[in-house]
This record gives structure tokens, C-alpha cells and sequence, in this order.
């Protein structure tokens, strides 16, 4: 089903209000709900601006409008500003990004070529920063790396909170 004009105003709209708040390194926290098939989801912003995150196909790079386009039933955004440097973060995401093979979950937190978008958001500050997001300070060669660990970590002051409300 197509959007309707409005519907597409209103994602211009969010996606430009997002866009000038967003800084290398930053992460975009998806809610739980019918967009992302009832996980949540995360991503984290390159020093363009763009979007990089797992997808089914792989790891995917794409703008910010794009990015939201793919929330078709709603549900929210938070934007969680680091509170470190995140800039080797952001850099490892934009090198890495390619190495990713598909959407698997795997507890291999070394391994970039079968990922899922947590534990490539974890790799990223992990290899890029020298920070693990959890905190756990074990096991860490294997282990599952959760939305919340992403959502509530530590590491991250959440700046805004955007509605999705528009709907196919």
C-alpha cells in the first residue's frame, strides 16, 4: 500500500528534526513493535550522517530518511548520545560495515561477518572506542549482547525521543 502525501510530510518532517540533532558515533534505538517484526533495533550514525546497521541482506549503510522509511507501523526512536568519544566507533562502523555477510545471531562477538544490529552497535564501541557497553567485563569473546544492553547502558545519555506515527 502506498503512503499518502501527508504520511510522507510527516517522515520529511521527522527525518529533518532527527538529521540536525545527530553526531558521528550517536545510536538510533528502534521500540518493539510490528516494524521490526516485534524486536527492537538499533543503529549507529557514520560521520556522514548515514545510517549502518544489520539487516537480512547484510550490513547496510543508508540516509537517516531511508533508515526511518522502513518503521511502515509506527513505533519510536531514541537517540542515545555516548558519553565518551565516539568518533573510533563511528569509524570502525564505516570500515566494517561491508564485512558483514548477513543477519545471523551469533555469540562469536569477534566475528563482523554474521551479525545482528546489537552486537554490531556493541562491536563498534568495543573495537572502535575500547568500550564495552555492558559493562559485564566477562565472557567476553561469546555471549549475547541484548537491546538492553544497548538502551540502558552506561555509556549513553538518550537526547530526544521521536513517534513514528504514520502508517502504510
Amino acid at each position: 500500500m502506498r503512503k499518502s502525501k501527508a504520511e510522507f510530510e510527516k517522515l520529511f518532517q521527522t527525518a529533518s528534526t532527527i538529521q540536525k540533532l545527530l553526531q558521528a558515533g550517536d545510536v538510533l534505538y528502534s521500540s518493539i513493535g510490528p516494524s521490526t517484526y516485534f524486536f527492537s533495533h538499533a543503529g549507529i550514525v557514520g560521520s556522514d550522517g548515514r545510517i549502518f546497521h544489520a539487516h537480512p541482506s547484510g550490513g547496510i549503510t543508508e540516509s537517516l530518511r531511508s533508515y526511518l522509511s522502513r518503521h511502515h507501523h509506527g513505533g519510536t526512536i531514541t537517540l542515545l548520545r555516548p558519553k565518551i568519544d565516539p568518533s573510533g566507533a563511528a569509524e570502525w562502523a564505516e570500515r566494517s560495515i561491508s564485512l558483514m555477510k548477513g543477519y545471523r545471531f551469533s555469540r562469536a562477538l569477534a566475528d563482523p561477518a554474521w551479525n545482528y544490529c546489537t552486537k554490531f552497535v556493541w562491536q563498534a564501541f568495543w573495537s572502535g572506542a575500547r568500550t564495552d557497553l555492558t559493562s559485564a567485563r566477562k565472557q567476553l569473546s561469546r555471549r549475547w549482547i541484548f537491546p538492553r544492553h544497548i538502551k540502558h547502558s552506561a555509556h549513553f545519555e538518550p537526547i530526544a525521543k521521536f513517534s513514528l506515527e504514520y502508517r502504510l
